[in-house]
C-alpha cells in the first residue's frame, strides 16, 4: 500500500528515531516501547554515488545501516533515487540493548521512503522494518512510538499501541560494554517445558494489563522471566544484583532492556534515587558504566526537515 504522494520530494531529509525498551521481561520479541533519547539521521541524494567517507567508527557502522535499510525500502518500492550520503547525531549507544540498530533501519526506511516521493505507507514501513531487523519489538515502537504489543505472521506484522502512564519515569544503568544481540541469543534455550510457557504467557500478558491499566503494584511479577534473563544473566553476572539494588531504591521492577546490558528500572515519579543505588552497586561489584533518566516517548520516528 502506498502513502500519500509528496508533491516534490525533497533532495535531503532529517529524521528524528527514539531509542527502545524491549522484552520488559517476559515479552521476548514482542513487547517493547519507545524512550526520549533520540538519534538524529539525515539522507541526501548524492551525485557521486553512496557516500560514507567521512564517518569513522561507530558513526560510520549506523550509518552503513541506516544505508542498508534505505536501499532495501527502495528496491522494496522499486524506486532509484541515486546515490545516498548518510549522517547521524547520536545519543543511543550503540550494542547497549536500546533499540540502535532498529533506529538506524527506522531511519533508513523511512527517510529513503521520503526521498523517493513516499511510495509505501506507514504500515508498509513497519513491516519491512521489523523484516530487516528479525523481530518488531524494538522496530515498532521506534516508528509508531508508544508502547507496542507486536506479532509477526509471516511477513505480516501486527501491532498495538497502548497509552503508557505519563507518571512514569525510566531509571537506566548502561554498562560501558557491549552486548551484541546476535550473540546473546546463542546462550537462548532451544525448548522450555510447558510450566515455563505458562509462566512466560502469563507474566507477558499481566505486562500488558498492567501497563494499560496503570497497575503498578503488578509490574515486579509481570517482567519476571525464564527464557532470555537467565541466559544473559550467564554472560552478565551483575545483573541480579543491579535488579535488586533498583527494586530496594524503590523501583516498580527492573529487567534486562533488550539483549542487554543496560538495565533497566521503572519508577513512579522521580528516579534519581534509583539511578543513584544502581550506579553505587555497580561501582561495589566493579561494573562499568553510568545512569541516566529516560521518560517512555508517544512520538515514534518522524521528518523534521527536508531540503
Amino acid at each position: 500500500m502506498t502513502s500519500p504522494a509528496a508533491s516534490t520530494p525533497p533532495n535531503q531529509v532529517t529524521i528524528r528515531v527514539p531509542a527502545t525498551t524491549a522484552n520488559l521481561g517476559p515479552g521476548f520479541d514482542c513487547l517493547g516501547f519507545a524512550l526520549d533519547i533520540v538519534d538524529t539521521v539525515t539522507m541526501a541524494r548524492s551525485p557521486r554515488g553512496d557516500d560514507l567517507s567521512r564517518l569513522a567508527g561507530e558513526d560510520r557502522q549506523q550509518a552503513e545501516l541506516v544505508l542498508l535499510a534505505a536501499r532495501r525500502l527502495l528496491t522494496e518500492a522499486n524506486s532509484d533515487i541515486g546515490g545516498l550520503t548518510v549522517t547521524c547525531r547520536r545519543q543511543i549507544p550503540l550494542g547497549r540493548g536500546l533499540g540502535s540498530s532498529a533506529a538506524a533501519i527506522v531511519a533508513g526506511v523511512l527517510g529513503a521512503n521520503e526521498l523517493a516521493g513516499r511510495p509505501l505507507d506507514q504500515e508498509a514501513l513497519g513491516r519491512l522494518a521489523a523484516a530487516i531487523e528479525g523481530h518488531p519489538d524494538n522496530s515498532s515502537p521506534c516508528l509508531f512510538g508508544g508502547f507496542q504489543v507486536c506479532a509477526m505472521a509471516g511477513a505480516q506484522l501486527w501491532h498495538i499501541g497502548l497509552p503508557i502512564p505519563p507518571e512514569l519515569t525510566a531509571a537506566l544503568f548502561i554498562p560501558d560494554f557491549p552486548m551484541p544481540t546476535h550473540e546473546t541469543r546463542k546462550l537462548l534455550p532451544e525448548t522450555l517445558s510447558r510450566a515455563d510457557v505458562v509462566f512466560q504467557t502469563s507474566r507477558a500478558a499481566l505486562m500488558v494489563g498492567a501497563l494499560a491499566t496503570g497497575r503498578f503494584d503488578c509490574f515486579d511479577e509481570a517482567t519476571q522471566d525464564r527464557l532470555h534473563q537467565p541466559a544473559r544473566g550467564t554472560v552478565f553476572a551483575g545483573m541480579w544484583d543491579l535488579f535488586a539494588a533498583a527494586k530496594g531504591a524503590g523501583a516498580l521492577c527492573a529487567y534486562l532492556s533488550g539483549g542487554g546490558p543496560t538495565v533497566l528500572a521503572l519508577v513512579d515519579g522521580p528516579a534519581d534515587a534509583v539511578v543513584a543505588a544502581m550506579e553505587q552497586k555497580a561501582r561495589g561489584s566493579g561494573i562499568g558504566g553510568h545512569g541516566a533518566i529516560a521518560h517512555p516517548a508517544n512520538a515514534g520516528a518522524h521528518v523534521v526537515a527536508c531540503a
